[in-house]
């Protein structure tokens, strides 16, 4: 529709111009949330990583002690000990 005067001209170019923006804002956005979303995957396989290895120090913490016999630990020098 071709503008018939001047006005009409100037609020033509005022909306293609709203309408441009409004295209790059939606653009701006879809790529703001493929960037979230990007990072909650990243944030989430890096957490369970982290909570395995911290999983897997804290049963390494606990097998250091030394386990003897029935499985109570034992002072090495007591008669009892010995008496075995």
């Amino acid at each position: 529709m071709d503008p018939k005067n001047e006005t009409e001209r100037t609020y033509q170019d005022a909306l293609h111009q709203s309408y441009t923006r409004e295209d790059q804002s939606k653009a701006e956005l879809t790529r703001v949330q493929s960037s979230v979303v990007l990072q909650a995957m990243f944030c989430e396989r890096h957490s369970s990583q982290l909570a395995a290895q911290e999983e897997k120090q804290k049963s390494a913490h606990r097998k250091k002690g030394k386990v003897i016999g029935g499985g109570l630990p034992r002072l090495l020098t007591g008669d009892e000990f010995h008496d075995r």
